[in-house]
């Protein structure tokens, strides 16, 4: 699988203003104005049987890397930023998958919760390529994702984050005049760091 696209410059600078930022930032818990949240959410598949398996009996796998930053514009609103990494490998096929947009969470409850639910939207630019081994396939298009969840807060500044989106995708291949739109259910956890 062979992946052209990788925002790294773009991930250091967020990562560099909000650490610099949130020296400065004056908030008090975890969702007040100020404070800054760093995610790492993961999810795995493995399926097989008749269903899933090709037919040289090749299991189909995928695995999905999201990490995220926000910060807190006001308390409980956060605006930030996704990076989408989900690989999926069936035999010698493989389906690399990246995005990277913009999103806004608005977290309720205030400062001595043990738990936040959050509801969430995002934005973002997709970038699918398909490995068959002799040739590639790639579709780019628009993802729009609404979502909610939890975080669970375990310490102070760290929370355990779960959180179920619902995902409308339109994608269209490299020279054709048509798009195509589909959805996807993702369940996911995760890691949620705070700096206040």
């Amino acid at each position: 699988m062979k992946s052209r696209f990788v925002p790294v410059g773009l991930v250091s600078i967020a990562l560099f203003f909000s650490l610099t930022a949130s020296v400065c930032s004056g908030a008090d818990y975890a969702i007040d104005k100020g404070s800054d949240m760093f995610t790492l959410t993961a999810g795995f598949v493995s399926a097989a049987g008749d269903l899933y398996e090709d037919s040289e009996g090749n299991s189909y796998t995928t695995l999905l890397i999201m990490p995220g930053w926000a910060r807190f514009a006001v308390s409980n609103i956060a605006f930030g930023g996704d990076f989408l990494l989900l690989n999926s490998k069936q035999g010698d096929t493989g389906i690399s998958t990246l995005g990277l947009g913009p999103k806004i969470v608005c977290f309720f409850g205030g400062q001595d919760r043990k738990s936040y639910p959050f509801a969430t939207a995002g934005l973002y630019y997709l970038r699918n390529t398909t490995d068959y081994g002799d040739r590639d396939y790639t579709v780019s298009g628009t993802r729009v994702k609404f979502g909610g969840g939890a975080s669970i807060m375990v310490a102070d500044h760290l929370g355990l984050l779960m959180e179920a989106s619902y995902n409308l995708d339109n994608l269209k291949a490299e020279g054709a005049r048509k798009s195509q739109s589909g959805n996807m259910l993702i369940v996911s956890v995760g890691l949620a760091g705070f700096t206040f």
